[in-house]
């Protein structure tokens, strides 16, 4: 579905997310993207889920995932 004035659909937001995270777009799509999250509440969930995913990701190298960010992360499935 596209956000009215965003100009990109949820697909297309969901094909930049990754780009969208690593600062890899350029300006004028970075903008997009970010309005469209901003008006997107499956979109907006979808990149929580995949920050949650991250930083649970980060933690396996230390051996042990924080219940916080564990919890961070099933909250995240949870509300979207």
């Amino acid at each position: 579905m596209e956000r009215a004035g965003t100009g990109l659909g949820c697909d297309d937001v969901l094909e930049s997310l990754t780009d969208y995270l690593e600062e890899a777009l350029p300006a004028g799509r970075r903008r997009r993207v970010a309005d469209h999250l901003g008006a997107c509440p499956a979109c907006s969930g979808c990149l929580g889920q995949i920050r949650a995913t991250i930083a649970v990701l980060g933690c396996l190298r230390h051996g042990v995932v924080p219940a916080p960010v564990l919890n961070a992360l099933w909250e995240s499935f949870l509300t979207s």
